[in-house]
């Protein structure tokens, strides 16, 4: 027993001390930033916005739906009243500019994390996975390095915008595991309803692409007669195979390419055809992390600088 916990404790040390370049997570970094634009400006600078921040996250006294009675933070600040929340998500909205162009470091991170949980939090109702996978996302970031390179931060320090100083590695293997363990407990929570087996016949997405609550143009699929029935049920197959094995990019190092590229042509498909707010692009704003070398030796090709030379390892989630 004490050997077995000594060989975890050496493990786990080594992980902590692994090492690489900065690029994969400070893309992921600038990604969830501009996932988060796509989120926040419509609510700020749109008036449809304005109203549905109103309607959903407002006290009935002030324009929602229904009693709101605020959380601690939000009563503190004033109630759940329009010119309150309008001012958590302006702010998110401002420090999701700063984390694209990674100004500050952290601090930009930690005050979209706060100030977008207050705000969406206020009614559960209208909340969702996209959401819980943002907290994720941005508690990820805070723990990373992910304004070393590409960034203001990197050009003021430095005089350049890439440096090709190692960061902790651990950090981008998390928000790795993270990302597999999203993709396949979603698939195995679909195996519980039999329009993604063969018992229905694969029929979940010709279903959902009918559905006035996710699918874009829901008179589409009427419009087919159809002959939309086998394609939207092999993809509902593809679907549910590669969720449940995404799991297999922390084993075959070598698949991920082959996930990732399934994967982006499902969340296009997803943007296209369904209402789900920013799940697919924040899905995708992490997939970096699976490609910690290759964003490396990217971002050095065009920045004209050698890509670093790190020791290798032979751990699955480098």
């Amino acid at each position: 027993m004490k050997t077995r916990l000594l060989r975890l404790r050496a493990w786990y040390l080594a992980h902590l001390a692994t090492v690489e370049d900065g690029a994969a997570m400070a893309l992921v970094r600038m990604f969830v930033g501009g996932s988060l634009l796509v989120l926040l400006v419509p609510f700020v600078a749109t008036e449809a916005g304005r109203e549905v921040v109103r309607f959903a996250f407002c006290d009935v006294d002030f324009g929602g739906y229904r009693g709101i009675v605020g959380s601690p933070a939000v009563r503190l600040l004033g109630g759940p009243t329009e010119a309150v929340l309008q001012g958590l998500l302006l702010t998110a909205t401002i420090a999701s500019m700063f984390m694209v162009v990674g100004l500050f470091g952290r601090v930009p991170i930690l005050v979209a994390a706060v100030c977008t949980n207050i705000a969406f939090a206020q009614n559960a109702d209208v909340t969702g996975g996209g959401d819980a996978l943002l907290g994720n996302a941005l508690f990820l970031l805070l723990l990373a390095d992910a304004t070393a390179t590409l960034s203001l931060d990197c050009r003021w320090r430095t005089g350049r915008f890439v440096d090709a100083t190692p960061v902790a590695a651990w950090p981008r293997k998390l928000a790795l595991v993270q990302l597999a363990i999203v993709y396949t407990v979603t698939g195995v929570q679909k195996l519980v309803s039999s329009a993604w087996t063969p018992l229905d016949g694969f029929s979940a997405l010709y279903q959902i692409l009918q559905s006035p609550q996710w699918a874009r143009s829901p008179g589409f699929i009427e419009a087919t007669d159809g002959w939309l029935v086998l394609p939207a049920a092999l993809m509902s197959l593809a679907t549910i195979v590669w969720e449940v094995g995404f799991f297999m990019v922390l084993i075959k190092p070598r698949w991920r390419g082959l996930f990732a590229v399934v994967g982006v042509g499902i969340h296009i498909g997803i943007l296209l055809l369904m209402e789900v707010g920013i799940f697919s692009w924040l899905s995708m704003s992490l997939y970096p992390t699976m490609f910690p070398r290759q964003c490396g030796a990217l971002v050095a090709r065009f920045s004209r600088r050698a890509p670093p030379t790190l020791a290798t390892s032979a751990n699955p989630l480098t």
